[in-house]
């Protein structure tokens, strides 16, 4: 079963797929699904300034044309689609988008909170320090010698959330903006204790 997060991913408050998962999802070609959207466009049932048109690599690693498809548009296009599994697509796809909705509200909602808005505010100056002590830290070992001490930064930060969340690529890109207000203290804590410990 394919995640709902596989399929539908959030970026700057909007969900969005690709024509390449929109394909996968009904069995279709991805040419035909881009001459789908591109007929639609022409037609004007769908405006081109809502659908971004982006690329990717295919298997045989050759630079390939898709669209990033915003939810409103992607429900419009799906009954043009067909498709073997047209009808799992569209069940799958709708329900993904549903879940990407419930999550931004979920997002909105902990955002607005005082207590969010504080510790993220703590949050941040608790990192600037952080990384201004790990500026030092990278200064002093790259003057004993370290060839790689620039990663440092990326490396105590993957640690500290690893070690903080056990897994985080479920959170993905903006990990702080996906974390509760007590998930922000204890980043909080753990970006002082890194501090200290330098």
């Amino acid at each position: 079963m394919t995640a709902a997060s596989d399929i539908v991913a959030v970026t700057h408050g909007k969900a969005t797929t690709t024509s390449v998962l929109v394909a996968n999802l009904f069995g279709r070609h991805h040419r035909n699904v881009i001459r789908s959207i591109d007929r639609l466009i022409e037609n004007r049932v769908i405006d081109a300034l809502s659908v971004e048109r982006i690329s990717y690599q295919d298997s045989m690693n050759r630079e390939q044309v898709a669209y990033r498809i915003p939810e409103r548009e992607s429900l419009i296009v799906m009954p043009f689609i067909g498709g073997r599994r047209a009808e799992e697509g569209q069940r799958i796809l709708v329900d993904a988008f549903l879940a990407a909705r419930a999550e931004i509200n979920r997002l909105h909602r902990m955002h607005a909170s005082p207590d969010w808005q504080q510790a993220r505010i703590e949050g941040k100056t608790a990192r600037r320090n952080e990384t201004d002590v790990i500026a030092a830290f990278v200064e002093y070992a790259t003057n004993q010698g370290s060839r790689n001490a620039r990663r440092y930064y990326i490396c105590l930060t993957k640690e500290t959330n690893r070690a903080l969340f056990m897994v985080t690529s479920a959170f993905g890109k903006n990990v702080r903006q996906k974390l509760s207000a007590q998930q922000l203290a204890s980043v909080a804590m753990a970006e002082h204790i890194v501090e200290r410990s330098l």
